[in-house]
């Protein structure tokens, strides 16, 4: 085993999905095996945003369970959101992301599709009717391909639309329990990881 020293919220993200797996779980009321369960690190589906984009960022992480499809962002201590009453807000296009996201899952796993040309023709319309202003992903695109294959391998996991669910994981260092966001101004399940004992100064430690 080898020690990464790893600095900010991507390093901690990493580590709670390497280390702390199994609480994570816990936290989430999963009882699945941690083993049996896939993960996507930092999924990327674009980087330019706006309604006549069909790219729309990256998730921190995606985990498969045996139970349910988790789709995060993940904040730590030092984001630059606000916690609020204990209310930690996000911005438009973070829900905005976990929306659309949710809808190629669920258009692309109930269906048969063999090619993304097919899925497009089929899913546009439907897009349409959902009141989110976003083009689907245009056949031939690298956005198109990134997607296909994370739904490719969503379908192969679940073999029919999964449970889904958005999580917000808060990192932080000691911060005492009635300080933390307890919920999000949508619906996301709200989990919280202390990375005081397995850091040093400002970075955390990850085994490899």
């Amino acid at each position: 085993m080898r020690e990464i020293l790893g600095y900010g919220e991507d390093a901690l993200t990493l580590w709670a999905l390497k280390e702390k797996l199994p609480v994570f779980l816990k936290l989430l009321k999963d009882t699945s095996r941690p083993g049996e369960c896939q993960i996507f690190f930092r999924p990327s589906f674009g980087r330019r945003g706006g309604e006549k984009s069909s790219q729309f960022g990256e998730f921190d992480f995606i985990v498969l369970s045996q139970k349910c499809l988790y789709l995060g962002e993940s904040k730590w201590d030092r984001s630059s959101e606000k916690i609020i009453n204990n209310e930690l807000q996000l911005r438009e296009e973070q829900v905005i992301r976990h929306q659309l996201f949710k809808f190629y899952v669920r258009e692309w796993v109930s269906g048969n599709y063999t090619s993304w040309t097919q899925f497009e023709n089929d899913a546009k319309p439907r897009l349409a009717e959902t009141g989110l202003r976003k083009p689907i992903a245009p056949t031939g695109s690298l956005l198109a391909s990134n997607l296909e294959t994370v739904l490719r391998i969503v379908k192969e996991y679940f073999g029919d639309v999964p449970e889904i669910k958005n999580v917000l994981l808060f990192l932080h260092k000691g911060m005492p329990k009635n300080e933390l966001p307890q919920k999000v101004d949508n619906d996301f399940e709200v989990t919280a990881l202390d990375y005081a004992q397995e850091s040093v100064d400002n970075y955390i430690r990850i085994m490899v």
